[in-house]
């Protein structure tokens, strides 16, 4: 017979399981969305940087850029110290990937694991965490469920990248904020702020925005004491890592050179959070939610005259998390503005500012739940409504201007218009995201790499102009050509002997060059070849194949589906650099990529 309290035990699990079924039906699909086939797709660009340095972690301990065949940095070392070490990106995401290489081994699964976690604890946290502030499951539901029908989650969900990792730790930082009424809990904000830096700098800008609202938010009052206690060891364990590659942070920053220009990036921030999000969305309902609450308090004027807004509308907790949102999402936004200039945030999106994902999503729950008053139809429709079409977001109310570009006298900000105007309103891509679980969407790394794999001998020297690390990730061929002399890195490479290939041409077997990227790396293919023809070499064109720029971009505004299409189509206004390389190839533009056999005298 069972000891009572093991019956008891197990009747406050079944208890909770009836209470929170809908919470089971979510993380179930969540994991169907997230991780079905999640290795089949070859790792892009940038999911190959985090890959080979969380190898070089397993050979080294640290995460180095040269492993003794390979160079491996595509900013050219300005993020490396003297060491050829990675200083200026924050290691969590190294050491996580590096982990999961260890027990599942290296391969595209193993890479994506501990983010694909990630993201997946990001709509349970979700969940757990609006419960617990507006013990209103309804709200809860609608917080993660927006979530996890964002397509934009999904795509940072499988990325072997830093993106997942923000939105869970946004939900953590934001759980212990509001907890943080003693030293246990002081102790547990300090460690997620921390770690939440060491993810990605931008990090602390929730942080410092929590902080101001403690010494400003009179509902945070209790938080106000630890906070102060909190600050000083988040600023020692993390603003002296910003010290370490002063040059690094020049590289990835663009200074302000006027107010205009500011408002310009701001305006661009500002476009990028709400062409993703539901932002739009929740800020009206938040106004609704006030204009009803004002009007009730007007029918009860002579009932009472106590009844203040919170009562009427929104609960303190409620109002307070609400707030939180909006004003972190300002924070996010005016970071992104001091610190990037418009074409690169058109570029980027919100990349380093995913975190904002759940916090919409958290605020759009509880707004939902409110206007709804828990009545099923009201709230499920709205549910609907944000999660299957575009109307919280910037895109539908920009279907009269199908450049998207806005101007100001010398300044202009460009917003993300699809092809077609239906597609204004209702083109998430959630559909094309689910059919392309089941697609293979090989691209040009993938080619590349299975030709290498199929035709190169282990050993073989490789040129390679872009892509560098996904395609040394699945061949190990050395690399040649990584450090030219003007990159920041050249002398420190030189004073640690590594091997004459790394800086020219000796021992090249195979060049491979993708037209999109021509000069990329400080160099064009009519300089290679004229160098190995003069030194002797003979070359063999060996293989060609189609570019495709890039196989799995994370934004949804670039990111490529199986069948070759994209969403959206490119801005007259930001045709330059990476944007003119995206536009040529959805306009099938681009020459086929090439791989050239070299043989030499002797050989």
């Amino acid at each position: 017979m069972l000891p009572i309290r093991h019956l008891i035990k197990a009747h406050n699990v079944s208890h909770h399981f009836r209470l929170h079924w809908p919470l089971a039906l979510l993380m179930g699909v969540g994991l169907a969305l997230i991780f079905t086939n999640l290795g089949s797709d070859y790792l892009w660009e940038d999911e190959g940087d985090t890959a080979v340095l969380a190898s070089n972690i397993l050979k080294f301990g640290v995460p180095t850029a040269w492993d003794g065949a390979a160079f491996l940095d595509s900013d050219h070392g300005a993020r490396l110290n003297s060491n050829l070490v990675v200083v200026l990106h924050p290691w969590v995401p190294y050491y996580l990937t590096a982990g999961s290489f260890l027990i599942f081994g290296q391969n595209t699964f193993a890479a994506r694991l501990p983010f694909a976690l990630a993201a997946w604890l990001s709509i349970l946290l979700s969940y757990l965490f609006v419960w617990r502030i507006t013990v209103s499951r309804v709200s809860a539901f609608c917080a993660a469920a927006s979530l996890m029908f964002s397509v934009q989650f999904l795509l940072y969900a499988r990325q072997c990248r830093y993106f997942a990792l923000n939105m869970v730790l946004i939900c953590g930082l934001l759980w212990s904020f509001f907890r943080m009424k003693s030293a246990r809990g002081c102790a547990l904000f300090v460690l997620v702020a921390v770690l939440f830096f060491h993810t990605h700098p931008y990090g602390l800008a929730p942080v410092v925005t929590l902080g101001a609202f403690s010494l400003v938010y009179k509902p945070f009052l209790a938080q106000r004491r630890w906070m102060c206690l909190a600050a000083p060891a988040i600023a020692a364990l993390t603003v002296p890592w910003l010290a370490l590659s002063p040059n690094g942070v020049r590289e990835n920053t663009a200074p302000l050179q006027s107010t205009g220009e500011f408002f310009e990036r701001f305006a661009q921030a500002a476009i990028e959070c709400t062409s993703v999000t539901p932002f739009i969305g929740a800020l009206v309902l938040f106004l609704v939610v006030l204009i009803l609450a004002k009007l009730q308090r007007k029918r009860k004027a002579t009932a009472t005259t106590q009844l203040d807004l919170v009562s009427a509308g929104l609960t303190k907790n409620e109002t307070s998390l609400v707030l939180t949102v909006f004003a972190i999402t300002f924070s996010y936004i005016l970071a992104m503005a001091v610190a990037q200039a418009s074409d690169t945030l058109w570029r980027f999106g919100m990349r380093y500012a995913s975190a904002v994902l759940p916090l919409v999503a958290i605020a759009l729950g509880i707004l939902i739940a409110k206007i709804s008053r828990g009545r099923f139809i009201i709230w499920v429709s709205l549910l609907l409504l944000f999660s299957l079409t575009k109307l919280g977001q910037l895109t539908p109310w920009m279907f009269w201007n199908r450049t998207g570009v806005l101007r100001a006298g010398n300044y202009s900000v460009a917003a993300h218009v699809p092809l077609r105007v239906p597609e204004c309103f209702f083109g998430t891509g959630l559909s094309k995201f689910v059919r392309d679980l089941w697609r293979e969407n090989p691209g040009t790394v993938a080619t590349i790499s299975k030709f290498l794999r199929d035709n190169a001998k282990p050993g073989d020297v490789v040129i390679v102009n872009c892509g560098v690390e996904p395609i040394y990730f699945y061949t190990r061929l050395p690399q040649a050509m990584g450090i030219l002399p003007f990159y920041p890195i050249y002398d420190s490479a030189r004073r640690l002997g590594l091997p004459e290939f790394v800086f020219g041409i000796d021992h090249v077997r195979w060049v491979v060059w993708r037209s999109a990227w021509e000069g990329f790396p400080g160099y064009t293919i009519d300089q290679v070849l004229t160098q190995i023809r003069q030194r002797g070499g003979r070359r063999t064109n060996a293989f060609e194949t189609e570019e495709t720029i890039w196989e799995n971009r994370e934004d949804i505004h670039f990111h490529r589906f199986s069948d070759g299409t994209y969403l959206f189509p490119i801005s007259p206004l930001k045709m330059r650099g990476l944007a003119k390389a995206t536009a040529a190839i959805r306009d099938q533009t681009f020459p086929p990529s090439h791989i050239v056999r070299v043989d030499w005298p002797g050989e």
